[in-house]
């Protein structure tokens, strides 16, 4: 995993969005227990299609069997029903009427305005049955003409979805919809009707109302509907994916918020070493505008950084790299740049230039670990990590990075290794202490984590970051008090860091649901950063638990809108579309929330 993995996971893997896509589980997702019981239910269809493939596969093998023994039977019954007409009291009606007592369908409907209820029900089922059977033969064309004069005499949602069955097996997406849609009109709650719609829409790729109608099924059936669960699990896939990469496709290169760039940053001992003229020689012209991009970097003003820097490689390329003194730096800061855009094609090609003008610039090496990373060629980062030890296997950063590649692989007790060695390396580095605190945590070495954190913590009095780390270890173990003191005084030592705000606002949400703290707490974060995708994120969640569906969606959306990659944003967009579909739900069936909230 890159160096950025300290912040970055922190974003990622406690994240709101993360809950749905059943990531590894942190504290926060607890969190997720007091939400109204709509969204609720949609984590448990979340969780519960996760087991519905296998079934699927095994009911699909029976049902196969069955249908083919049914179908064959039924083309041997058809030809001789098409003579069938009614009996008993329904016929009698039909011969006083002055109709074919073996054909009601050639009633007119004036006729028909005159039958008792009794008689057009019994009229209804014989044509419903005679339809049943030629659709089973395949015989769809005949089973739909039944059907429809069944619709004369009885308006029944299961006349409706049995034709919708057969408009299906013809690929007439269009008429399944309306016939399901009339059959759903007269009995809202008809699973087998919203799941023929649903797999119609799915058909003519209107993925969100297919979401709706699968997502309905489960709610309705309890969950215990394997093929509606993991259909809803099939659509909202192609769904999320189908919208992620065409927002990709489209998007102009941005970089993420302020506060990931600084967490990106800040897990690097340095971000470059000045440009220094020899004696009796001024600094090139690229030379001083690198100085010029390393000084906003370290003032976050990371814009006008870009804009140096980018003026620093053409003042390379117009004086040539052997006359500047950091050319191969020049290039890995607008490489890294790239990166942080999601400009992974220019990325590589600064990095690469970086490499050329200088093969042993292991800072290189570490970035390129980073894209290699992104894009989960963990093979890649292994060699690019190796490559970079070979040149310098006394750089503290490298195993670093190792250690985060193995703590991605959840080889953890390598990763220790690797921290600890980086540690040896570099006793100034904090982020190899951090990490190694964290892995002892997961592998249960509580004692050995607290003991690690209250090292640090002494060696590295000022740093907001660890006591922010450290609060959320404390917090993932219970202590949610004393993580709020952790987050606390992170807060008090960087103002500007808006994740320690975040995690005490969900720290205070779970422990005793204080809704108006926490929401204090998240807009002071977005106030220090408009772009934090955690306090967007954890916002939408706050915004549930009371109820406001509306604001939540407004924060979803924007969560999609400032996803730095394709797979977060699949992750956003999932969620976006799973609370949309239960808000729906929510609205058009009120009358079941008692019930959903007995299924908690």
């Amino acid at each position: 995993m890159s160096s950025e993995a300290v912040d970055k996971q922190v974003e990622r893997s406690a994240s709101v969005l993360e809950r749905l896509n059943l990531s590894e589980r942190s504290w926060k997702f607890y969190a997720a227990a007091s939400v109204p019981p709509i969204v609720a239910a949609g984590l448990v269809l979340w969780h519960y299609s996760s087991r519905a493939s296998e079934s699927l596969k095994k009911d699909d093998k029976k049902k196969r069997q069955r249908k083919s023994k049914k179908a064959k039977k039924a083309a041997d019954e058809a030809d001789s029903d098409e003579k069938a007409g009614t009996s008993g009291a329904a016929a009698r009606s039909t011969a006083s009427l002055g109709g074919d007592e073996e054909n009601p369908e050639r009633l007119t409907d004036a006729q028909i305005a005159k039958l008792d209820k009794d008689a057009l029900k019994e009229i209804a089922q014989g044509l419903k049955s005679r339809g049943n059977k030629f659709f089973q033969a395949k015989r769809y064309e005949k089973a739909i003409e039944l059907y429809s004069q069944a619709l004369r005499f009885d308006q029944d949602p299961v006349f409706y979805s049995n034709r919708a069955a057969c408009y299906a097996a013809s690929d007439k997406h269009e008429k399944v919809i309306k016939d399901c849609t009339d059959a759903l009109n007269l009995e809202p709650q008809y699973v087998k009707a919203l799941m023929r719609r649903a797999q119609a829409y799915e058909s003519t790729n209107c993925f969100r109302d297919s979401l709706y109608d699968f997502t309905t099924a489960c709610i309705l059936e309890d969950f215990k509907n394997n093929l509606a669960a993991g259909s809803a699990e099939r659509v909202l896939k192609k769904l999320a994916e189908a919208e992620a990469r065409e927002r990709v496709e489209k998007r102009q290169p941005r970089l993420p918020s302020k506060s990931f760039i600084a967490g990106y940053l800040n897990s690097f001992r340095s971000n470059g070493e000045e440009a220094t003229a020899d004696d009796g020689e001024s600094l090139s012209k690229a030379d001083t505008l690198y100085n010029e991009a390393l000084g906003l970097i370290a003032s976050q003003e990371y814009a006008e950084a870009i804009e140096a820097i980018d003026k620093a490689v053409e003042a390379v390329e117009e004086a040539g790299a052997a006359k500047v003194v950091r050319a191969d730096d020049i290039y890995s800061l607008r490489g890294m740049f790239h990166f942080l855009k999601s400009s992974l094609d220019q990325a590589v090609a600064d990095l690469d230039k970086a490499l050329e003008i200088n093969p042993n610039h292991v800072r290189t090496y570490l970035r390129k670990a980073n894209l290699f990373s992104e894009k989960k060629d963990l093979e890649g980062v292994d060699n690019l990590l190796d490559r970079a030890a070979e040149t310098d296997p006394e750089d503290a950063e490298v195993y670093f990075q190792k250690g985060q590649v193995h703590f991605l692989k959840q080889e953890f007790s390598e990763a220790a290794e690797d921290y600890e060695r980086a540690t040896k390396l570099d006793e100034e580095f904090v982020y190899p202490r951090i990490q190694l605190g964290v892995v002892q945590f997961k592998i249960g070495k509580m004692q050995e984590a607290m003991t690690t954190f209250d090292v640090a913590m002494k060696k590295f009095p000022a740093r907001s970051d660890l006591y922010n780390y450290y609060g959320e270890v404390l917090a993932e173990k219970g202590g949610i008090d004393s993580a709020i003191t952790a987050f606390e005084k992170s807060m008090e030592l960087d103002k500007t860091n808006p994740l320690p705000y975040v995690n005490q606002a969900i720290a205070v949400f779970q422990a005793n649901a204080d809704t108006d703290k926490a929401l204090t707490l998240i807009r002071d974060a977005l106030k220090v950063d408009s772009e934090c995708e955690l306090a967007v994120a954890a916002l939408s969640q706050i915004y549930l638990q009371m109820g406001m569906f509306d604001e939540s969606l407004t924060m979803l959306r924007r969560a999609v809108d400032l996803a730095k990659s394709e797979e977060e944003m699949v992750s956003a967009i999932t969620f976006r579309e799973t609370t949309a579909a239960q808000f729906r739900f929510m609205k058009e069936h009120p009358e079941l929330l008692n019930k959903m909230m007995g299924m908690q």
